[in-house]
């Protein structure tokens, strides 16, 4: 009896052994290498999205409302004879405001004044497909009667190509940051564990300007410049034994 209870306490002994080694072996840090990986790519842009309309002030909101109602119409009828397609323009915007002498609501004895006129504001939002014909397109409605221009802006019919560029450039990236560091560390680079995409690293481009039209003679000169789409990745790499 006194052996076999010595054998088997010997033997539980044995496997409390292994299963302690086996945690140690588990709970051991996985050594790695975190880097950022970053890239930008820049590509010449195929299309332009354009804000414009037209404000007039008139003693009658009928009025006022008429008249930008008008020119709006020949600017939406101005594009499609362009090749724009009616997909490609919607209605952004439409105001009525009354107007007060001097900007004054109330009189001295805070009664309510009457308006001296009211404004209106009609406002449609193109996208331009064909930018051969952008200078000319601004400048053919602002003989139209378009008299506001509330922004601009550049971009990609297919934007996903060059984003996927810069994300590739990106991970190539954070790999020739780990090497560099294993190398200088006396380590070995091993395989990828995990790829995390950084929030806001797919933007670009050009600020929108926010001004008036004033083109009447000449098409309106446009310098394209390019448009850049950036990427950010976060990569873990084991550290190879």
């Amino acid at each position: 009896m006194f052996i076999k209870n010595w054998v088997f306490l010997f033997a539980l002994a044995i496997a409390a052994s292994v299963g302690t080694q086996n945690l140690a072996q588990e709970t051991e840090p996985l050594r790695t290498i975190v880097v950022i990986g970053e890239a930008q790519i820049s590509a010449t842009p195929d299309k332009a999205v354009i804000t414009l309309g037209a404000r007039h002030v008139a003693k009658s909101a009928a009025d006022a409302l008429g008249e930008t109602s008008k020119t709006v119409a020949a600017i939406l009828s101005r594009m499609e004879k362009m090749g724009v397609e009616r997909a490609n323009m919607q209605t952004s915007s439409l105001t009525l405001n009354p107007v007060w002498r001097q900007g004054k609501r109330y009189d001295d004895d805070g009664s309510v004044l009457n308006p001296i006129g009211f404004e209106a504001s009609n406002s449609v939002t193109v996208t331009l497909l064909d930018l051969a014909t952008l200078g000319e397109a601004l400048d053919q409605v602002a003989r139209d009667g378009a008299n506001s221009f509330s922004s601009f802006r550049f971009g990609l019919i297919d934007p996903e190509p060059i984003r996927d560029r810069a994300r590739a450039a990106a991970v190539a990236d954070a790999r020739r940051k780990a090497e560099l560091y294993a190398l200088a560390a006396g380590l070995k680079l091993g395989e990828v564990l995990l790829i995390t995409e950084e929030m806001g690293g797919s933007g670009g481009g050009f600020p929108p300007p926010v001004m008036e039209m004033a083109a009447r003679s000449s098409s309106v000169p446009i310098a394209r410049g390019e448009i850049t789409r950036r990427s950010s990745v976060k990569v873990v790499f084991s550290i190879a034994p």
